[in-house]
């Protein structure tokens, strides 16, 4: 069994950054925290995984592939993988819990160039 305390992964974060921080590799499974500053935008490259994001403070919007939504605390966002996918138009920074599935490649997360 591994026991890992999410809130004192988020205390650990530093406050009005954008940042990501590992707290398990569980093989085939990767866990991350993550912040999302408010009036920032987070464009991202799509990954080789699949992804979860469960929200847990915040609120903005998500664009995944050609959908975009609202978010919130107590939201929960599946991406699949290789869709393009980021956080905007961040209200209140947004704070979130990230399980990454298995891949058959290596993963291969980037920043994209913000559009236009």
């Amino acid at each position: 069994m591994t026991h890992v305390s999410i809130t004192d992964a988020i205390d650990d974060l530093e406050p009005r950054e954008l940042q990501h921080r590992e707290v398990l590799d569980a093989g085939p499974i990767t866990v991350e925290v993550g912040k999302y500053p408010a009036d920032s935008a987070v464009p991202k490259n799509p990954h080789n995984e699949e992804e979860l994001y469960y929200v847990l403070s915040g609120s903005g919007k998500i664009r995944v592939g050609d959908d975009t939504r609202d978010v919130e605390a107590g939201d929960l966002v599946h991406v699949e993988a290789s869709l393009e996918h980021d956080f905007f138009k961040i209200t209140e920074e947004i704070t979130v819990l990230i399980v990454l599935g298995p891949a058959t490649n290596p993963t291969s997360y980037g920043i994209r160039e913000e559009d236009g």
